[in-house]
């Protein structure tokens, strides 16, 4: 009867006690791995500030003119949220808006596509743009307060970027999915 309990404990600690006890040290060390890389890759995925002098302005390319005009940056994005959202959507993702298209701008002008500008405003090649004239001429309502809206989610993000490995994420987005999105090589090919 004595072998029956040893070899029933030892069945016990052998297929129940040991392998939670393994466990239990794998998930401790694994969790220290991670804490150990949440402090060293610290940054890698984040919302950060950057050399906000260094973009001040911009070259804008008006693609129907061919002509380039400097722009300031923040007023460059105002035209931007503006042309990609409607102005009714709530403050934080105008906001959201603004950060992604200031993140995009910034890729732009560090990757540039444009020989003698750093960005231009046809959406179909970088990102849409209408002038504050056009964009006031069309809404109805109170034009100068939702173009304040607009100027203010864009100052409250000024400065801030999405970057990878402290680097300025080329930020691809759209103003409509559609309800799917596709995967980007079958949007832009590529691997």
């Amino acid at each position: 009867m004595k072998k029956v309990f040893i070899y029933f404990f030892a069945f016990l600690f052998i297929c129940f006690i040991l392998p939670a006890l393994l466990t239990k040290s794998e998930i401790n060390a694994s969790s220290e791995i991670n804490n150990d890389k949440t402090d060293e890759d610290q940054g890698k995925e984040s919302l950060q500030s950057y050399a906000y002098n260094q973009y001040g302005t911009i070259k804008l390319l008006h693609t129907d003119s061919n002509e380039v005009e400097e722009v300031a940056l923040d007023t460059y994005l105002c035209s931007v949220v503006s042309a990609e959202m409607p102005v009714d959507f709530e403050k934080e993702a105008l906001k959201a808006q603004a950060i992604v298209a200031r993140t995009y701008t910034i890729y732009k002008i560090n990757h540039k596509k444009h020989d003698n500008a750093d960005i231009c405003d046809d959406s179909n090649c970088c990102q849409a743009w209408i002038s504050k004239e056009d964009r006031l001429a069309r809404w109805d309502g109170d034009k100068e307060a939702k173009w304040n809206k607009i100027e203010e989610c864009v100052k409250e993000t000024q400065g801030k970027i999405i970057t990878y490995n402290h680097q300025p994420i080329n930020a691809f987005f759209h103003s409509n999915s559609g309800g799917k999105t596709e995967l980007p090589v079958d949007v832009w090919g590529g691997r």
